[in-house]
């Protein structure tokens, strides 16, 4: 099966890559390609019915690769810095973690289509006429 996103996707969203950033796009795009398909298996029927948009789906695949293009220089790292004084370094860690990527919620609504089955809030308010005398504001005096 062909990937979600290709290399030229990821190039457009960031920059051109070098070969060997290239070669690690392609593992990582077939990579988030799999897991998406193991999660939603419907999803290259969806595309072809045109019930999902494959540019959608293009738009998660990226996001979920860019940050595997990033190299830390220690695996799992979340951030680091390095200084050039007396060789100090500082790591912090990512969280435990049982996934190799992680769905942000927009991600996962592109797939599940929350935004159109979750119901908005309803307000309601009681009429203010009762309460007009208890809240005199000095501004609306005349």
């Amino acid at each position: 099966m062909d990937n979600l996103a290709e290399v030229a996707d990821l190039e457009g969203a960031w920059r051109p890559l070098n070969p060997t950033e290239t070669a690690r796009a392609t593992y990582y795009l077939g990579a988030v390609s799999r897991y998406i398909r193991r999660r939603w298996k419907d999803v290259d029927q969806r595309i072809t019915a045109q019930t999902l948009g494959a540019d959608d789906v293009k738009d998660v695949v990226v996001q979920l690769v860019l940050p595997k293009l990033e190299i830390a220089p220690v695996l799992n790292a979340k951030s680091w810095s390095q200084g050039a004084g007396p060789y100090s370094q500082q790591v912090s860690l990512k969280t435990d973690t049982r996934e190799m990527f992680e769905l942000e919620d927009w991600m996962v609504s592109v797939f599940e289509g929350l935004s159109s089955t979750v119901a908005l809030p309803v307000f309601h308010a009681p009429p203010s006429g009762r309460y007009e005398s208890v809240f005199i504001w000095p501004e609306g005096c005349e």
